[in-house]
């Protein structure tokens, strides 16, 4: 039976090539899995060339990364119930992969509620064609309230400025009723621990001040996932001149950018439909006899 630890920065290492083979969403990020291992109880197992990330609150799995007989894998993970074994968060792809392998062992495949906004960078660079037309009219108002702005990457000189932008922003929201907990422990987490995590982010400043910043890393070659974003809100088109000038800053080294999931939440829905995704990354809950 497998031995599983909780997740440490230390792991990165080992894990981040094992993560970066193929692209299956922006839950199979080291800094997802590191971020969140308190909330979620995270831990990690290593098992020949690969490795599995287990979710102890609920007993579930993440698909095993690297190359492997998952038959073999499958058999050495230990099951809360002794009967079944539960993985989370897979792709179209490998749920099949599942079902070629497991065949009448699979008991359930249940489409998760939470696909992830995949969007081509150049759209989101540009904001070309009708479709952005309210996009680019939020930037250009921006840009007339903010003349001089300007854009610039996260750096160990100006990370201290993103972490006090970031606080006023929590404190602005406090009371809203809105269950914030998971959101500040990613964005304060990603930076207190940006360079280890190996994040890339960027700021908008305006007269000197930051009023919008944004993060995230790459997850599989030409796809990168913005992990955080946020904007004051003290500009009309704060959070559209970050998420343009971010893409285009990742034009260049990536096609696609995975904004994550919308965490339920019906107006974060309708920002993120409404920058036109090509296509959603959609999930199953996959339950087979152990």
């Amino acid at each position: 039976m497998l031995q599983f630890q909780k997740v440490s920065i230390g792991d990165r290492d080992r894990l981040l090539p094992l993560l970066l083979e193929k692209d299956r969403g922006c839950e199979y990020t080291f800094s997802n899995i590191y971020l969140y291992r308190n909330i979620f109880d995270t831990k990690i197992a290593y098992y020949k060339d690969s490795a599995v990330v287990n979710f102890g609150n609920s007993g579930s799995f993440l698909m095993p990364l690297g190359q492997c007989n998952l038959t073999e894998l499958v058999a050495e993970l230990p099951s809360e119930d002794g009967d079944t074994i539960r993985f989370v968060c897979v792709p179209k792809e490998e749920t099949e992969l599942l079902k070629s392998t497991f065949g009448g062992r699979i008991i359930s495949v249940t489409a998760q509620d939470d696909p992830e906004y995949v969007y081509r960078s150049s759209d989101l660079a540009t904001l070309s064609g009708k479709r952005y037309h309210s996009k680019r009219n939020f930037c250009t108002r921006f840009e007339k309230q903010n003349p001089g702005y300007t854009f610039e990457m996260i750096t160990a000189d100006n990370i201290a400025d993103v972490a006090a932008m970031n606080s006023a922003w929590y404190v602005e929201r406090r009371g809203s009723g809105d269950d914030l907990s998971s959101d500040y422990v990613c964005s304060t987490g990603s930076l207190k621990e940006f360079n280890e995590l190996g994040l890339t982010g960027a700021l908008i400043r305006s007269n000197g001040r930051v009023v919008a910043w944004c993060c995230g890393e790459k997850t599989a070659e030409g796809v990168f996932c913005t992990h955080v974003e946020k904007a004051l809100g003290t500009s009309e088109g704060d959070y559209a001149i970050i998420n343009r000038d971010f893409a285009r800053m990742l034009s260049a080294d990536y096609e696609l950018i995975n904004r994550e999931d919308d965490a339920g939440d019906e107006g974060l829905r309708k920002a993120k439909q409404s920058y036109h995704p090509l296509y959603m990354l959609e999930k199953n809950m996959v339950v087979l006899k152990k």
